[in-house]
C-alpha cells in the first residue's frame, strides 16, 4: 500500500491483485487517521450513516480497514421526521447497512422535541438532537467514537459559516480531524449543568468532495439524495451552493485553501490554548481570578484564559459564548461598582473588589456591595 505495517485483506484486491486505485488511496490515508488516534483506536467504531454519498464512501471504507485492524463497525441513522419521505429513506439507509453486513440502529427524533431548542433555528436544533442521538448510540453499543463523513469541502464551509459570526481564530480553525463535545453543550432549562463526552471522529476531512462522491457511486448501492441539502434558505446549503462556486471563480481552489487556512488556524489556535491553560494552572486553584493579573495578560490570552478558569471552576459541559466572555473582560475592564454578569446555566461572574469570582444558582443573582 506505500506505507508501513501490513497490506489490506485480499478481498479488497481486484482480479490483478491490486487494490482500486481511488479505494486504494483513500483506504491508505483513512489507515493513517486510524493508526493516528494511537492508545486511543477504538475497537468499535460507530458510523454517522444518513444514507447519502460521503457517509457512504466512509461506512464502506471503514468497513474495509475494520477486517484489516480488526476492529468492529457500527452504524446509526438519525431521521429527523421532518419530512415526508424520512421513514423510507430509513428504510434504504437499514438496507444499504446491510449490503455491506453492517448492523444498523435508527434513530428517530420527534419533531415537537427541536420546539424545546429556543432562540435558534431548525438546522442548529436538528444538529443538537442528532448529536444527542449519536452521544447515546454510542454509549448503548460500547463504540470508542462516532465517525463522520466530513470532508475538504464541509470544512471550508464551516470556516465561512464562523467567520461570518464573528468567531476568532477558534472558530476560523473549523472541525478538527478528532474531537471530544459534551453532549448537551446547550442550556437546558430544568436540567444540571453537565453531560457526556462524546468523541468524534472525521477521517475524510482531508479529501475532496468530488473523489469521495466517486467513491460511492462506484459501489453500486443506491445513494439517498436528501432533497433539503438544496434548500439554500439554510445558511450552510447557501454557502455551498452560492458563495464556494464564486469564490471557485474567483480564486480556483478556494475550497482547497480554506481547508489549509483551518489546518493553520488549528495550530496557532492549539498554541494559545496551552499558553492560556498554563498561565490558569499558575494562578492556583482558586474559584477566583485577581482582576490585575487577568488586565495585564496579552489581549490574545485573556478571553481564552477567562474560559479555562470558567471550565475548570463552573459544572461540567457548560458551554458560555463568545458575547459573554467579552461581556467579563468588559466589565472587569472598567473601574464601575460592583457587577454581576450572568453566563448561563445559572453561572454567574461577580466582579468586584478587584476579584472575579464564580457564583452559582441564586447566589449568581446577588449584587453584594
Amino acid at each position: 500500500m506505500g506505507i508501513d505495517g501490513p497490506e489490506p485483506n485480499d478481498d479488497l484486491r481486484d482480479a490483478s491483485g491490486r487494490l482500486p486505485a481511488r479505494e486504494g488511496g483513500l483506504l491508505q490515508r483513512l489507515r493513517r487517521s486510524y493508526l493516528a488516534l494511537g492508545e486511543a483506536r477504538p475497537g468499535r467504531v460507530l458510523v454517522g450513516f444518513s444514507g447519502g454519498a460521503d457517509s457512504l464512501a466512509l461506512l464502506s471504507l471503514l468497513v474495509s480497514l475494520g477486517r484489516h485492524e480488526g476492529f468492529e463497525v457500527r452504524a446509526v441513522h438519525v431521521d429527523h421526521g421532518v419530512r415526508d419521505e424520512s421513514s423510507s429513506e430509513a428504510e434504504a439507509v437499514r438496507s444499504v447497512a446491510g449490503g455491506l453486513g453492517v448492523e444498523l440502529e435508527v434513530r428517530l427524533v420527534r419533531v415537537d422535541s427541536l420546539a424545546r431548542h429556543a432562540g435558534v433555528g431548525r438546522e442548529e436544533a436538528m444538529r443538537r438532537e442528532r448529536y444527542r442521538a449519536f452521544t447515546e448510540t454510542v454509549a448503548r453499543v460500547g463504540a470508542g467514537c462516532i465517525a463522520l463523513a466530513h470532508h475538504q469541502r464541509d470544512q471550508a464551509e464551516t470556516v465561512l459559516l464562523h467567520l461570518l459570526r464573528g468567531s476568532g481564530i477558534r472558530g476560523a480553525s473549523g472541525m478538527r480531524p478528532v474531537s471530544t463535545l459534551t453532549v448537551p453543550w446547550w442550556d437546558e432549562p430544568g436540567t444540571d449543568a453537565g453531560g457526556q463526552a462524546l468523541t468524534v471522529w472525521r477521517p475524510l476531512l482531508g479529501e475532496s468532495a468530488r473523489e469521495v462522491r466517486a467513491y460511492a457511486e462506484s459501489l453500486g448501492f443506491p445513494i439517498v439524495e436528501d432533497a433539503s441539502n438544496d434548500d439554500v434558505a439554510y445558511r450552510r446549503n447557501a454557502i455551498r451552493h452560492e458563495v464556494l462556486p464564486v469564490l471557485e471563480g474567483v480564486a480556483p481552489g478556494a475550497t482547497l485553501n480554506l481547508a489549509r487556512f483551518a489546518a493553520l488556524a488549528a495550530v496557532d489556535s492549539d498554541e494559545l490554548d496551552r499558553q492560556a491553560e498554563s498561565a490558569v494552572t499558575e494562578a492556583g486553584e482558586s474559584a477566583s481570578l485577581d482582576r490585575r493579573w487577568l488586565l495585564g495578560l496579552s489581549s490574545s490570552l485573556r478571553a481564552r484564559v477567562v474560559r479555562f478558569w470558567i471550565a475548570r471552576h463552573a459544572p461540567t459541559g457548560l458551554e458560555v459564548s463568545s458575547n459573554r466572555i467579552d461581556d467579563v473582560l468588559r466589565v472587569a475592564s472598567s473601574e464601575d461598582r460592583p457587577r454581576v454578569v450572568e453566563i448561563g446555566g445559572g453561572v454567574a461572574v461577580r466582579i468586584a473588589r478587584g476579584v472575579l469570582t464564580i457564583r452559582y444558582g441564586r447566589e449568581s443573582k446577588r449584587d453584594d456591595r
